[in-house]
């Protein structure tokens, strides 16, 4: 089985079987391209920022982190090899 894959299976499996309180809003994240003079830790830092309650949960916070990539970072993420972070 290609390794993306499995990741992606894990991911799956550990993250987006988490249930939520009712009536509970997935915030809105600011995206991160990954372009030249885009900062990594600026956005991991807005990114806890605007995790808000998901904070305290890392599983939450692992879920929805894709979701704050697009362009070539999100493509990097994606194919990331197994234990690679």
């Amino acid at each position: 089985m290609h390794i993306n894959l499995i990741l992606f299976l894990f991911f799956l499996t550990t993250c987006y079987n988490l249930n939520y309180q009712r009536g509970y809003k997935i915030p809105k994240f600011s995206k991160f391209a990954g372009e030249l003079g885009d900062s990594t830790l600026e956005h991991v830092a807005r990114y806890k920022i605007e995790c808000g309650d998901l904070a305290i949960d890392e599983f939450l916070k692992m879920k929805y982190f894709p979701s704050s990539l697009t362009k070539s970072a999100f493509t990097w993420f994606t194919t990331l090899s197994l234990n690679s972070i």
